[in-house]
């Protein structure tokens, strides 16, 4: 019987298997060997970042412009440690679920140091987590859920104000813990609320009609009523309880300061006062500066959402640049240490938590069928201001 030499047979497997296990190897050591961002920069390829937005929904807003100025601004003064800026756009449609899936695409891209986002609180909180285990920046510019900064994670910024000041509220995470700090705040300044009524996100009522609301309240004599909701139930609100013959003052959320609000309630809602983190005719340099680019790059008026997208984006800028890095933990660290950064919805300040410190607040009245502003003053004022 003829024998067969297996040696080399063998020797050709053993290498097959070991080219194969050393590939497999070096494979692994390369797509462990870049940190997130890395190799883009050693590349010299381009700082990316992602803002994720119901930019279909919520197309009335200059949210995007306003980032999209802040962009230019960057990559027209040479851009940052000498590499453009990009940015990506995704669309979240106001959804949990497609808040989740957008947030492990953008922790799947290694290329993205940071993300803006989102709009709604109950979409940013479950995002967050996974934009903490995945080593990205997070910045914050409209969710105002307390929990938000409450989770311990390290590269999260907000930089929106949270709730401080409601009797008449929108069911969810916003609108209740609006209700529960203007009650708060009212306790301590020995006003009475003299009544609390809630309604579904998709209704303008609660347990009771919004009938029978009114007609409750009616019988209170009110001096005010704040309205912690979205603007189309809010202006419904509002017009009803005008068509009630209820003349008290109506006060709002931050979440009214849209056009959307002005043209849902037309004359009834008239004489509004609402808290904001921006108006155009804020003296302010910064402000005034802002949205005489945003005036001659749109033709526009800048809203406050074109202010915060404006800010978010600068903000994570100065991050980068002061950590002389695009490194998250880097950028992150410069974040925190942020102290007084002049952004034109206000000053910014962190604090461990990456919670807003020291933010103040202006107030705008609708009149004759657009805002008017009212003013505002930070909480605690230095010497430079």
């Amino acid at each position: 019987m003829k024998r067969w030499n297996l040696e080399p047979v063998r020797d050709a497997m053993v290498s097959i298997v070991l080219a194969g296990l050393l590939g497999t190897a070096v494979t692994g050591c390369q797509e462990q060997e870049f940190a997130r961002g890395e190799e883009q920069a050693l590349a010299g390829g381009p700082i990316t970042i992602a803002v994720i937005w119901p930019w279909e929904s919520r197309g009335m807003l200059l949210y995007g412009e306003g980032l999209q100025l802040a962009l230019d601004e960057i990559n027209g003064s040479g851009g940052l440690l000498g590499r453009p800026l990009v940015v990506l756009r995704e669309d979240d449609h106001e959804s949990v679920d497609r808040g989740r899936v957008v947030a492990q695409r953008l922790a799947q891209n290694h290329d993205v140091i940071a993300v803006v986002g989102h709009l709604q609180s109950y979409v940013s909180l479950p995002a967050a987590a996974i934009y903490d285990l995945s080593g990205l920046v997070h910045v914050a510019p409209t969710a105002t859920d307390p929990r938000l900064t409450q989770q311990g994670y390290r590269r999260l910024f907000r930089i929106t104000f949270t709730d401080r000041l409601a009797v008449y509220y929108i069911r969810n995470a916003y609108g209740r813990s609006l209700a529960n700090a203007f009650e708060e705040q009212a306790i301590e300044r020995g006003l009475v609320v003299a009544d609390r009524q809630s309604y579904d996100p998709d209704t303008t009522t609660g347990n009771r009609t919004l009938a029978d609301i009114l007609t409750a309240w009616q019988d209170l004599a009110l001096d005010a009523v704040f309205v912690a909701g979205e603007p189309r139930q809010a202006a419904t609100m509002i017009e009803a309880a005008r068509a009630k013959g209820i003349r008290a003052v109506m006060l709002g959320g931050d979440a009214l300061g849209t056009v959307g609000f002005i043209e849902r309630g037309g004359e009834a809602v008239e004489g509004t006062i609402i808290a904001t983190a921006f108006h155009p005719h804020d003296q302010r340099e910064e402000v005034q500066r802002f949205a005489a680019g945003f005036r001659q790059q749109y033709g526009l008026e800048p809203d406050a959402s074109a202010a915060l997208g404006y800010d978010a984006v600068h903000l994570i800028a100065h991050g980068i640049e002061t950590a002389r890095s695009a490194a998250p933990d880097r950028v992150a660290d410069a974040l925190r240490a942020t102290r007084d950064w002049r952004g034109v919805t206000g000053r910014v300040t962190f604090t461990d938590a990456g919670e807003l410190l020291d933010r103040s607040l202006g107030t705008v009245v609708v009149r004759n069928g657009s805002f008017d502003w009212l003013g505002g003053a930070r909480a605690n004022p230095t010497e430079n201001d």
